[in-house]
């Protein structure tokens, strides 16, 4: 386990099954919309014991919460997700991770502070964690260092902003 300020990852080797996870809360609410899973800091990702150590991704399985009320029981898993390029600042290549609850098609559209698209590409993306990769070369002609990018789905988007150093 790790723990940050407002997350916590885990790596385990549950070869007995389900491990499970108690939380307290500090304050009134429902735990379902104040939890949730993410692969910002860790991927989300669970294998089946007949993949472990075989570098075979064919048997994949999602990661989930399941929360327990009485006789009630509610799943939330890893729904749609933008992550912060990676290195941000960054000088001559970064890359921007995402996540899709479904296999769909994704557009990243890069603009500048005053909203002038400067840059965008879409493509045919798998359920699951999904990059984009943008090139120094491909923002030729950028006169500011503070860009924004989103990526969007017919259903979703999210928006992040980054550094380009020059």
């Amino acid at each position: 386990f790790g723990v940050f300020a407002d997350a916590i990852t885990t790596s385990a080797d549950a070869t007995e099954g389900e491990f499970a996870v108690t939380f307290r809360a500090k304050t009134a609410g429902n735990l379902s919309n104040m939890l949730s899973v993410s692969s910002r800091i860790t991927k989300a990702v669970a294998f089946t014991s007949a993949t472990l150590g075989t570098g075979d991704g064919n048997n994949q399985l999602d990661v989930a919460f399941r929360f327990n009320n009485g006789s009630t029981s509610t799943i939330a898993g890893l729904g749609f997700e933008v992550y912060q390029n990676a290195p941000n600042p960054w000088i001559n290549k970064t890359v921007i991770g995402f996540h899709l609850p479904e296999a769909t098609t994704a557009t990243l559209t890069v603009t500048d502070a005053t909203g002038r698209t400067i840059y965008t590409q879409k493509g045919n993306f798998a359920k699951g964690y999904n990059s984009f990769s943008l090139d120094r070369g491909l923002l030729s002609g950028v006169e500011t260092t503070t860009l924004y990018y989103k990526v969007e789905t017919a259903t979703n988007s999210g928006v992040k902003q980054m550094i380009q150093v020059r």
